[in-house]
């Protein structure tokens, strides 16, 4: 292990834009609820797209948000409607290298999502990489941890990511502890708050990018053999960018506090 590395004993890996990345999707997810927001909530269809940032930005997802500006929100509902009509099968392919990297990972592993269990199912399931992970840690998980330990009540407020109480529940529920867990994600505030927790935080999907506090940045989720090469039990596939381990010395992307 490279000097300074840490004994990692656990993986915590982000869902969406992190274990696949297919832009029609999040498009997708956005116009539901923009559709949702109009049909079933009454907001003015001129107001939503600035009031979907506000909401997204201020409390983690825009659900959130409107749950707590005092919109009242059937959860279940919500998620059919977003994520229900989505055309899974028709966008996300089987992923046989994703399943080869995750498989040499001789970590417990869990997916870390503010979306909901049906979601993370079936997006796993089409990815062929379901049984890789020990569980989902989602947005019916984390509420019912925080409802058990007092932090909600009635389903409010909603925690999720990048909240401290949603990591640390996350923690909690992957058997972690923050600084043995290795953490992958996509969005930038997710990143720095898991970093801010004292986990070893890895933004994917960019490079370059200096307001993240980030301990590395990666182009691809399949470049990790080559930032992290002592996970791994046998050599991975080569990356994204085409490179193999023997190379990784080349592809190490520097840490940012």
């Amino acid at each position: 292990m490279p000097a300074g590395r840490r004994p990692f004993k656990s993986v915590l890996i982000d869902l969406d834009d992190c274990c696949y990345r297919v832009p029609e999707l999040p498009e997708l997810v956005r116009e539901n609820i923009q559709k949702y927001m109009e049909d079933k909530l009454g907001v003015l269809a001129e107001e939503i797209p600035a009031m979907c940032m506000e909401m997204y930005s201020s409390h983690g997802t825009t659900m959130a948000g409107l749950v707590a500006q005092g919109y009242n929100i059937d959860y279940d509902d919500w998620h059919a409607d977003v994520h229900g009509t989505l055309p899974y099968n028709e966008l996300l392919p089987k992923d046989p290298a994703l399943r080869k990297m995750l498989q040499s990972i001789e970590l417990p592993k869990h997916i870390f999502t503010n979306a909901d269990t049906r979601h993370a199912a079936i997006c796993l399931d089409r990815m062929g990489i379901a049984d890789c992970f020990q569980a989902v840690i989602c947005f019916e998980s984390i509420m019912a941890a925080a409802e058990a330990s007092g932090q909600v009540k009635g389903g409010k407020p909603i925690f999720c990511k990048p909240s401290k109480a949603a990591i640390h529940l996350a923690l909690k529920q992957a058997g972690a502890v923050a600084e043995t867990t290795l953490y992958l994600d996509d969005s930038t505030r997710n990143v720095s708050a898991a970093h801010d927790e004292g986990i070893y935080s890895v933004l994917i999907g960019r490079t370059g990018v200096a307001d993240c506090r980030a301990d590395a940045q990666l182009e691809s989720i399949l470049d990790l053999p080559q930032l992290l090469p002592e996970l791994f039990s046998k050599p991975a596939a080569a990356s994204s960018n085409g490179h193999t381990q023997d190379e990784a010395q080349h592809v190490l992307l520097p840490a940012l506090a």
